[in-house]
């Protein structure tokens, strides 16, 4: 029986549907098939394919043979092991290189770094297609009011980019003479989370944990959290008199004369990681400044709801979140800025049971679902 026979029946019915792993695959010769193509796929390629095969059959569905293809075809991104071979087809002593693997043997950090790069060449074709045409309402929007109150909004980059599109989408566009700097916060823990969020669409970057350990192991908040420091560039830019914290939404909505501030996709642990993840080979596909909006177009909608709850720190680091919400709140209070809301909404909330945070196989499952109805087709038919 000739291993490399073997591996192709196995390569066949995979293409094929099919869900039986490598290792119970018959050695009798019944499962040989003919190549069909000059090398075998690589493991990674393979496991990914049969995990996208059982997905879809949970799901009552068959994977379409053009997708089968593309895993089969595809490279793998990130950091790790490069083409992994399959055990069991040439077991040669003087092979150089990794050693052959079972496919099921491998984590699913390894699956995903396939799927990603998939899901990425997916976000990358989207990037050709115009953009649509504003209507003549979205216009009228768009041009600013002279009798509405001019104010900016600052704050936490990943709920502030939405708010601001929300603000202008209901006629009150940012910007104007003089303005007022609204100042959006929350609890220390949310505006870290945010901040992660806003990375991962930005520069990708470090995952959940790695992140907290950096800028916490350092004992300081990243700039993207950092909201006293952020209310001394705006009191800078605007002055002193003009900023003003915002704690309570409604409160806000109010002030403007607006009915909701409205806010962005609400992505859980686990979206946000599939995003940091394909956020890497997207931007070797995009051009730099191209790829936040690109994120945001495709998995910022497609995500939204998904990905169960937001992360939290891991315990050990409690007592400095408490740290840095206590000095937060001390700066903002001394320096005075009016409030709308309490600036105690800046301290910790209570601590839930069990930490959270991106979990492989979570991230998986999401990225299998996006391999199987593409970011290329509208939201809608998938």
């Amino acid at each position: 029986m000739s291993g490399r026979g073997r591996a192709w029946g196995w390569v066949a019915a995979l293409r094929s549907g099919a869900t039986t792993p490598w290792l119970d695959w018959p050695e009798d010769g019944s499962g040989e098939g003919e190549a069909l193509g000059a090398e075998l796929p690589g493991a990674q390629q393979l496991a990914l394919l049969r995990r996208l095969n059982l997905h879809a059959a949970a799901a009552g569905r068959t994977v379409p043979a053009a997708t089968a293809e593309r895993v089969l075809a595809a490279g793998v991104s990130g950091r790790g092991r490069s083409e992994l071979a399959l055990v069991g087809v040439e077991e040669s002593p003087d092979r150089f290189g990794p050693r052959p693997v079972d496919p099921d043997a491998l984590g699913d950090d390894e699956l995903l770094r396939v799927a990603s790069a998939l899901i990425a060449d997916d976000i990358a074709v989207t990037a050709a297609l115009p953009e649509p045409e504003p209507t003549l309402v979205e216009k009228v929007r768009a041009v600013r009011r002279p009798w509405v109150r001019s104010f900016v909004v600052v704050g936490m980059p990943w709920r502030a980019d939405a708010v601001r599109a929300e603000l202008t989408a209901q006629g009150h566009r940012p910007g104007g003479r003089r303005p007022t700097a609204y100042l959006l916060a929350d609890d220390l823990e949310t505006v870290l989370v945010q901040a992660w969020t806003a990375r991962s669409f930005d520069q990708g970057g470090a995952s959940w944990r790695g992140f907290v350990r950096a800028n916490a192991g350092a004992g300081h908040l990243p700039p993207r959290a950092d909201l006293a420091r952020m209310a001394r560039s705006a009191a800078y830019k605007y002055g002193a008199e003009r900023v003003r914290v915002v704690l309570d939404d409604r409160l806000l909505a109010e002030e403007l004369g607006v009915t909701r501030l409205g806010g962005p996709p609400r992505l859980g642990a686990h979206a946000v990681d599939l995003v940091r993840r394909v956020g890497e080979p997207l931007g070797l596909l995009v051009a730099s400044e191209d790829r936040p909006r690109l994120l945001r177009n495709t998995l910022g909608e497609r995500l939204d709801g998904l990905g169960g709850p937001s992360p939290t720190l891991p315990p050990r680091w409690d007592g400095w979140l408490s740290t840095q919400a206590e000095r937060t709140r001390h700066e903002l209070a001394a320096a005075r800025y009016p409030v709308l809301g309490d600036l105690d909404r800046l301290l910790p909330r209570p601590l839930g049971s069990e930490p959270v945070a991106p979990v492989d196989a979570q991230v998986l499952a999401l990225a299998l679902g996006l391999l199987l109805d593409p970011v290329t087709v509208p939201k809608e038919e998938a």
